[in-house]
């Protein structure tokens, strides 16, 4: 693997192992510091908002002391914010030390894309694509690790990520890493979002994560209601991001192959599809019929995030390229979170609207599914 490639992916799985490990040492948090879910709860979400405030002035900022030194300077204090949140006294530094270590997983992930496409402009789908793979791969690894982490006491949960960060440093170092640098960044978000095409490919891509995360917090919570345990609803939900493990770099290689408008475009109509499908099978079988759509998601989902990605990037004002790369980030943060919120709010009003729970879920998964036809029409629109 290109070892300029391999420096940012290392980075981009100490953060991605150090969010996803979280969830599994909540109760143990609760009980540690003996407050409710709710309060448990802020550790995760400030380091989220954190990374959402922190996005674009990183990038902005990117263009004055440079990326490779602002991505070098995250990894370190990721893992300086590590070591405090393990020692913390208190919820308070708690809270401190996530919303900060937010700011620093965004100095690393908001500059991936756009360093991943300087290193390897001709591969850029490829590159991409790896970066998905990576992010799937620590979303699967971070549960498990947490929750072994977690038995042993709640200071290790917060050190997981101290070993990877030391990895992406040493690989990082200046001599030899050979970390790629972005072009001069002179340009402005207004020239950014006025690029012909970006904006729409921008809010696609916002549109796609809504649906994804959308998806899995309904079946989830769905499944909750048909009686599944957390382990099952928990092992069927790890398909997903197995899927993109195994096709983000093939996902890539076509995207750089066929071109990235009509991949995206092409993994949107399949999501669209897939999405029906994935509404419509948990009613003949809860858990089957939705294993049968996730593994129908799979293939949409690779495709278009891959070739999405690359194509906003593409689509770039030459000295936009940092800007770009933190726009990507900030549409997937607000997409996620949208996604979230109207699953579970569409959810509930059907619940009480529709005479059966599988018909609730339908309806929510065909308006998420609905949202992805918009995306598509976005794409085919920006042509």
């Amino acid at each position: 693997m290109d070892r300029r490639l391999l420096v940012l992916l290392s980075g981009v799985l100490m953060s991605t192992v150090n969010e996803s490990s979280l969830a599994p040492a909540l109760p143990v948090l609760a009980r540690t510091f003996a407050v409710g879910p709710e309060a448990a709860q802020g550790v995760v979400s400030l380091g989220l908002l954190g990374a959402a405030l922190a996005y674009l002035p990183v990038t902005a900022l990117a263009g004055r002391v440079g990326a490779r030194r602002l991505f070098r300077l995250g990894i370190l204090l990721h893992a300086l914010f590590a070591l405090g949140l393990a020692l913390a006294p208190g919820l308070f530094w708690l809270y401190l030390f996530r919303f900060l270590q937010g700011v620093a997983a965004a100095m690393v992930v908001g500059l991936v894309p756009g360093l991943a496409a300087t290193a390897l402009p001709e591969a850029r789908g490829f590159a991409l694509g790896m970066v998905a793979s990576t992010v799937a791969a620590g979303t699967l690894l971070g549960p498990a690790l947490g929750g072994l982490a977690a038995g042993l006491g709640l200071a290790y949960v917060f050190l997981l990520p101290l070993p990877l960060a030391l990895l992406a440093l040493l690989l990082a170092l200046p001599k030899g890493s050979g970390l790629p640098e972005l072009p001069p960044q002179e340009g402005s978000l207004g020239r950014l979002l006025q690029a012909p095409g970006f904006l729409k490919a921008l809010l696609a891509t916002g549109l796609y994560f809504l649906h994804t995360l959308g998806t899995t917090v309904a079946l989830a919570l769905h499944l909750g209601t048909e009686g599944l345990s957390s382990q099952a609803i928990g092992g069927l939900l790890l398909l997903g991001p197995f899927q993109l493990l195994l096709l983000g770099a093939w996902a890539g290689r076509v995207a750089d192959r066929l071109g990235y408008r009509r991949v995206a475009l092409l993994g949107a109509y399949l999501l669209v599809g897939a999405g029906v499908g994935f509404a419509l099978f948990p009613l003949l079988h809860p858990f089957w019929g939705a294993a049968l759509g996730l593994v129908l998601l799979g293939v949409g989902r690779a495709l278009f995030q891959a070739a999405n990605n690359a194509l906003v990037l593409s689509l770039a004002p030459p000295g936009t390229e940092g800007l770009a790369s933190g726009a990507l980030s900030v549409a997937r943060s607000l997409g996620q979170a949208l996604g979230s919120a109207l699953a579970g709010g569409s959810l509930g009003l059907f619940y009480r609207l529709l005479p059966h729970p599988g018909l609730a879920f339908a309806a929510t998964a065909l308006l998420l599914t609905g949202l992805m036809a918009f995306s598509a029409f976005l794409m085919r629109s920006g042509e």
